[in-house]
């Protein structure tokens, strides 16, 4: 993983030609574009972008780039995005997560984990994925995601991924609950996956946690929450030699 820095706080990644990465750990609840609205208050600078998108139910690593860093957040995920999920099976939602209004349990039968490792590798096997509902993939002008939360259906296609990971973590037969790892290129989601192996089971699926570990050569481990940045931000700007006015210039 990327250096954070010896003489930096955590999580905030100066770049040579001026301005920085700010790793952060997002909370659950929050969209992206709300972190990086609370990051533009906290550092005071109105020239802020993340690179990835992170849903609102999701937490863990987004990368923010701030100043000339901007212009270099779709570098920052080069090597992909690494997934820790948790999926519920017999848990039906039309948009396979737990933040849709219409949730509902189905009675199902009992699986083996033999069974669940044998449709993961399924899954794996096929590299091509046809893109969730929920998604930032945007048709005629609508991001999907938004469509998706007012129970819209959209017609979508399958689209090549670059999976290189899909690892069984645990599963739990009595709660049918599993953990999975998943690590990619851009596009490929995790609630597809969720979705197929819904599909190859025969039950429905959702997914109930979802956590961003790595992003680019970056890790969870290596960011901060936004209390933290808050906390650290002038220690930063002290041993860079930044004061506010240039910051907010």
């Amino acid at each position: 993983m990327g250096d954070a820095g010896v003489n930096n706080p955590r999580g905030i990644i100066p770049l040579p030609d001026g301005g920085a990465w700010i790793l952060i750990d997002k909370p659950a609840g929050r969209t992206s574009f709300d972190v990086v609205a609370i990051v533009r208050r906290i550092i005071g600078e109105k020239k802020v972008g993340h690179a990835g998108t992170l849903d609102p139910m999701a937490t863990g690593l987004l990368v923010i780039g701030y100043g000339k860093a901007t212009k270099l957040l779709t570098g920052a995920l080069a090597g992909g995005k690494t997934y820790e999920a948790t999926v519920k099976l017999g848990l039906s939602s039309p948009t396979h997560d737990t933040d849709s209004k219409q949730i509902e349990t189905v009675e199902m039968q009992s699986f083996e984990i033999d069974q669940i490792a044998s449709a993961l590798e399924q899954i794996a096997a096929q590299q091509k994925q046809t893109p969730p509902l929920v998604s930032a993939i945007k048709i005629k002008g609508q991001p999907m995601h938004k469509v998706a939360r007012q129970g819209w259906w959209l017609p979508r296609d399958a689209r090549a991924v670059e999976l290189n990971e899909l690892t069984l973590l645990s599963f739990d037969a009595e709660q049918n609950s599993l953990k999975i790892r998943v690590s990619g290129g851009g596009g490929t989601y995790v609630r597809a996956i969720a979705r197929d192996l819904g599909t190859i089971l025969g039950v429905p699926v959702a997914l109930t946690e979802l956590r961003r570990t790595e992003a680019g050569k970056y890790s969870v481990e290596q960011a901060v929450t936004l209390e933290e940045l808050h906390q650290r931000w002038g220690e930063f700007q002290q041993k860079n030699g930044i004061d506010s006015d240039e910051v907010t210039g």
